[in-house]
């Protein structure tokens, strides 16, 4: 798809389950590179969560289950973690001249990161995050 302003992209994307530690597998995460973007996904099997942050470092996390819709507003970067036993799979949809920058969040991280804690997903702060 022409990466031209009003069309729009999507993605399928496939998450695995699994952890490194207590920490589950998620999406690198990024913001757009124009922030003023928003996207949607959308949960056809597995179970997640979304990781919503946005500049000033607000945390959204919420659940993604089959059929749940998720609405990322613009100004937030996003990641998607696999909380389930089966894999994660979601669709995306984005416009398409949203760009990608993963660069932020390398450096930063996000604030808050989903890790199993009593056989149960759990939200804690990042211990890597920089402000």
């Amino acid at each position: 798809v022409s990466t031209e302003e009003g069309n729009l992209s999507f993605a399928t994307t496939v998450l695995y389950p699994g952890k490194v530690g207590d920490e589950y597998y998620m999406t690198k995460g990024h913001y757009h590179s124009k922030r003023n973007r928003a996207e949607v996904y959308l949960c056809i099997s597995g179970n997640g969560r979304m990781v919503l942050q946005d500049e000033n470092g607000n945390v959204i996390v919420t659940k993604f289950d089959p059929d749940d819709i998720v609405y990322v507003p613009p100004y937030y970067a996003h990641r998607t973690v696999n909380v389930g036993n089966k894999p994660l799979i979601f669709l995306a949809i984005y416009p398409s001249d949203a760009g990608h920058d993963y660069g932020t969040i390398e450096e930063k991280g996000f604030r808050k990161i989903i890790i199993e804690k009593n056989g149960k997903p759990a939200v804690i702060d990042n211990p890597r995050f920089c402000k």
